[in-house]
């Protein structure tokens, strides 16, 4: 076939699937789309049509096919070209640019561009239509279902346990023992181990609520923020550098962690903590703690002192800056991956590119801004005193720029001005952000976006912190994917469960401190965690709560225990970061921003690791490699990897050696030198109760076996020196790592 009867069989192909198309149109598609399809067969279809090759996922053979998009979203908005992207790629100076080599002429943009007013926008794939998505769906209360086991259950919420349960023949496993409770609730919501004294307390007490008292005991304690601000960092990617090459110190970052914790501890509202979060500059009467709230739109990575200098890099750099506090916001408080629609429509959600630039229209008026505290000033643009300053994220114009879609998230291919808006698909009714007011020193956009989040009939808000609350009480969502309710995420394993416990919390006026105590009190939570063989065959994964969840110690409850077991911990709250020991090798890493070199560890290194300094360019080691989050993305679910690494760092770790060795000082001077007494106290204080006989005797061969190698290799010590290998091994069992 010779090259002219090819390209006939071609343009033959490609017409037909118009004229079928024009069959069916009716008159919207009758000169005008004739002379389009002319237009688009000259310059388009060899690369986008079935005939040719679909360049970009894009096939343009069809209206139907044209409206499905490419691989970069939606390119034609019906009766509207200014906003269709087919429309926006042949204007002339636009990069990229289509077709690649060549320009379109005036009178063939204008053809187009006529062509596609005159559709009728019902041709538009109606995006709404993603409200049926159960996530999106309007939050009501399930009716709590009746069920035969009742009496098993403490809380209603059992029973929407025991009812899955029901429905597959299974049954809930029996309460763990008081020691295991303990431990369980002491971790859950300290991140400490519960001493012997609290131990022996509990199992004295036989009174009917001998538990709960335990629970408000525990929420009651200062550590209880730092356990759960600790969770709330890893969403907010807290860290105390910038990051990148020259990982820039933040001397007040510090005092966003310290509000978390101090709000966490003082029960605040949850509402109230999502304004002051997002929009603590707008709220009236703002202080000093709700501009450090503001920080929560500054802990993301930074290179201010590296991002080019031309006006385009510096906007470009702003608003990839932004879009890392869309994505924390909407991630963190909505479970919703609102940054996948910056270059094109959601590929599994329905939300927009639209959508995102109007959410960005929120939050165009921000700047980071590093304020004053009292008794500070500003000098010459800076503050006088760098570290008595609030990093914040604040409005700081009247009068936002105006917002353009950019097409393919491209500075230079802006596309029509949008309104700020909250997503169309997550209204439940209309939630107008305000228009800029004059003579006023904020758009209120932000608090008008807050109060929408927080409102108590958001569809997402309350489902995804219930989920939240579940997950770190249980080792695993209902939502398994918590931070992702959309499409692409899981499904809820329980999803009457899910909105029963949601709708809790609204009704809570959405304080933690109750849901905590609602959640540990139930039958569900104080399940043994012991393996049954008949449960495990129908539900291996344990979906359905027919036993706890064993789960192993997250990076920094294993860290503080080492140091809470020694009697070293230092228990002081709040201020500046600490930087603890790293060993020397690993310091020439981080060039910039320097972690000091520690000859020897004092009390001032043995905080709490909340209180860890957190260096971007070098995360502590043992924390980093217990899985302790990367803080450049939001964590909304850490890992719990077992790994030999981990073994191998708590055995020849010189911090893990010096706590052993403290652990055995503080033995001795507690119980004298009786190596039996020994063994049944330290087994007491490492892992929360006494040992059995079986591990007496192999700790009692152990230690026999060190003591003759140590008096072998002439030590003045080998009683002390087995003791401190004793105390060295504890922090390394199944028993001290793992929760039961």
């Amino acid at each position: 076939m010779n090259l002219f009867k090819f390209f006939l069989l071609i343009i033959s192909f490609v017409t037909s699937h118009f004229f079928v198309i024009r069959a069916h149109a009716s008159t919207q598609l009758s000169d005008s789309f004739s002379k389009a399809s002319q237009v688009l067969l000259k310059n388009c279809v060899s690369c986008h049509s079935s005939a040719g090759k679909i360049r970009g996922g894009l096939d343009l053979s069809s209206i139907e096919k044209i409206l499905e998009g490419g691989i970069t979203g939606q390119v034609l908005v019906p009766g509207r070209s200014a906003e269709s992207l087919l429309i926006q790629m042949i204007m002339p100076g636009r990069s990229p640019h289509m077709p690649p080599k060549g320009q379109l002429s005036k009178d063939e943009i204008e053809i187009l561009s006529k062509w596609v007013d005159g559709l009728n926008p019902s041709a538009l794939k109606n995006k709404s239509s993603g409200k049926d998505h159960w996530a999106f769906k309007k939050l009501e209360a399930p009716a709590v279902p009746g069920v035969d086991q009742n009496p098993w259950g403490y809380q209603p919420l059992d029973a929407f346990v025991l009812a899955s349960l029901d429905a597959k023949g299974l049954k809930p496993s029996p309460i763990a023992d008081k020691t295991t409770l303990i431990r369980r609730a002491y971790f859950d919501l300290t991140g400490l181990p519960p001493s012997p004294y609290a131990i022996q307390k509990f199992l004295n007490d036989t009174s009917v609520n001998s538990f709960e008292k335990v629970i408000d005991e525990l929420l009651a304690s200062p550590a209880y923020g730092e356990r759960w601000g600790r969770h709330w960092l890893d969403l907010t990617r807290y860290a105390d550098s910038g990051g990148f090459h020259n990982d820039v110190p933040r001397p007040n970052a510090w005092r966003y962690r310290d509000y978390v914790i101090k709000s966490i501890n003082e029960d605040k509202p949850f509402a109230q903590f999502i304004r002051e979060q997002l929009a603590g500059d707008e709220i009236e009467n703002a202080g000093d703690e709700q501009l450090i709230a503001t920080g929560f739109g500054r802990n993301g990575p930074s290179n201010d002192d590296n991002m080019g200098k031309t006006p385009q890099d510096i906007e470009k750099y702003r608003l990839d800056e932004l879009d890392g506090v869309i994505n924390t916001t909407f991630t963190t408080f909505l479970g919703l991956t609102l940054g996948c629609a910056r270059c094109h429509d959601h590929k599994y959600d329905p939300i927009s590119q639209k959508d995102y630039y109007q959410v960005l229209a929120i939050f165009n008026g921000t700047s980071k801004k590093d304020l004053p505290l009292a008794g500070n000033t500003i000098e010459k643009g800076k503050l006088k005193d760098p570290e008595r300053g609030i990093m914040a994220l604040i409005d700081s114009m009247a009068q936002p720029k105006p917002t353009h879609i950019l097409w393919r998230g491209d500075l230079n291919n802006p596309g029509p001005i949008v309104k700020a808006a909250v997503p169309s698909v997550l209204t439940w009714k209309d939630w107008p952000i305000p228009d800029v007011a004059k003579n006023t020193k904020s758009s209120k956009r932000r608090l008008a976006l807050a109060d929408w989040i927080a409102s108590p009939e958001n569809p997402l808000t309350y489902r995804v912190l219930a989920n939240r609350f579940w997950q770190h009480h249980f080792g695993r969502g209902l939502v398994e994917t918590s931070g992702n309710f959309g499409r692409s995420g899981a499904l809820s394993s329980n999803p009457d469960l899910l909105d029963h416990l949601a709708t809790c919390l609204v009704n809570n006026g959405g304080q933690w401190k109750n849901f905590h105590k609602y959640i540990m009190l139930s039958a569900t939570y104080q399940q043994s965690s012991s393996h049954v063989a008949e449960c495990a065959v129908i539900d291996p994964e344990n979906h359905l709560h027919w036993r706890q969840n064993k789960r192993r110690l997250e990076a920094e409850a294993i860290r503080d225990s080492i140091l809470s077991i020694s009697d070293s911990i230092n228990l002081g709250m709040g201020g500046p970061g600490v930087k603890p020991r790293i060993r020397s090798e690993l310091l020439p890493a981080s060039q910039r921003n320097k972690w000091p070199l520690i000859a020897r560890e004092g009390p001032e290194h043995w905080r709490r690791s909340v209180y860890i300094y957190s260096k971007r360019q070098l995360l502590f080691p043992l924390l980093d490699l217990f899985d302790a989050p990367n803080t450049t993305d939001v964590c909304d679910c850490r890992l719990a990897s077992i790994v030999p690494t981990q073994a191998l760092l708590l055995m020849n770790d010189e911090f893990v050696d010096d706590q052993a060795r403290r652990f055995a000082e503080s033995l001795l001077k507690k119980h004298g030198s009786d190596l039996d007494i020994l063994i049944q106290q330290s087994c007491y204080r490492a892992l929360g109760r006494f040992p059995s006989s079986d591990r007496v005797h192999q700790a009692r061969t152990f230690m026999d076996q060190r003591i003759l190698a140590y008096r072998e290799s002439k030590s003045k010590t080998p009683e002390f020196d087995a003791i401190v290998d004793l105390c060295h091994v504890l922090f390394n069992t199944n028993e001290f790592v793992f929760i039961d």
